[in-house]
């Protein structure tokens, strides 16, 4: 054993390598598999700054899009009333004002409370180019996410082109048990298929902004290129993550997510909880959202 200061410094520093490799996605409203988040395929890495790309690429057209004008949820999206994890997802947690959509994260008597929105069977399509302009206000023991699932994810087992894939377009944490805070301005870019209720195959990406720009509070545009052979996600336009694992050949549906579990990848709920409906500030802001085809 290593006793003293030097002994603490390897310690935190196992923490910080075991945080960063464990941020992959826990998604879906049937709590996922149990056992530790797989290692990525790759470790954290920056992304290069420089001249966005041409995205959505040349000849793609909205074939969907909701702006949150008004004052109430679109008919096209679903909001889930259920427990999952160490909340209940609830339409109350949910609004729409000044173009925004707000999912808020609070806690009340009768414990915490989120906003679990998708399309599922309202809006499902293959292939796209899919964007929304998000701001995270995580907080411990909590996140959310922007991303697309099929119904039949690892159903049949072996063929994620015909049983489809989670694609996790945007998945934010501020904290994991360690404390590590670092994550609050880095972003989880997953793949996850073959899922089931106690496993699932992985391949993902943790990245930050050029220059460590921070993430957390801030508004940025997260969007990916899904075609028939691979992936592409971009932040602001900046190529993010390109991969051809899993590629999904069958249509999938929309999802906007916040969760929370404590003691889990991403910390510890606060002793008081987050705050009641109308104090809370954790939660997330979605501008927009927009979905891009070929003709």
């Amino acid at each position: 054993m290593i006793r003293g200061a030097r002994g603490q410094r390897l310690v935190t520093a196992r923490r910080r390598v075991a945080a960063l490799l464990a941020l992959v996605a826990a998604c879906g409203l049937t709590p996922p598999p149990t056992p530790q988040h797989p290692a990525p395929t790759s470790p954290p890495t920056q992304i290069p700054a420089g001249e966005p790309a041409g995205v959505p690429p040349a000849g793609y057209q909205v074939v969907w899009r909701d702006e949150f004008d008004g004052t109430s949820l679109g008919s096209v999206w679903n909001a889930y009333s259920g427990r999952r994890y160490d909340s209940v997802a609830t339409p109350g947690a949910v609004s729409v004002h000044d173009g925004v959509l707000q999912l808020t994260t609070y806690t009340d008597a009768a414990g915490n409370h989120t906003g679990f929105l998708d399309t599922r069977g309202t809006f499902e399509t293959t292939y796209g180019y899919f964007e929304a302009r998000v701001r995270f206000n995580d907080a411990p023991g909590e996140w959310c996410a922007w991303w697309i699932d099929s119904p039949t994810n690892g159903d049949p087992m072996g063929d994620p082109g015909t049983a489809g894939v989670e694609i996790d377009i945007a998945e934010h944490r501020v904290t994991d048990q360690s404390g590590f805070t670092a994550l609050r301005d880095m972003i989880a870019l997953n793949l996850n298929w073959d899922r089931t209720a106690t496993s699932r195959q992985n391949a993902n990406a943790v990245v930050a902004l050029p220059g460590n720009a921070p993430i957390q509070g801030a508004w940025h545009v997260y969007s990916v290129l899904w075609t028939a052979t691979g992936y592409t996600f971009y932040i602001d336009g900046l190529v993010a993550w390109t991969t051809s694992a899993a590629v999904s050949h069958r249509s999938e549906y929309l999802q906007l997510t916040c969760e929370v579990q404590n003691d889990s990848w991403a910390g510890f709920v606060p002793a008081g909880g987050y705050g009641t409906r109308a104090a809370s500030t954790t939660g997330m802001e979605v501008d927009w959202v927009r979905v891009w085809q070929k003709p």
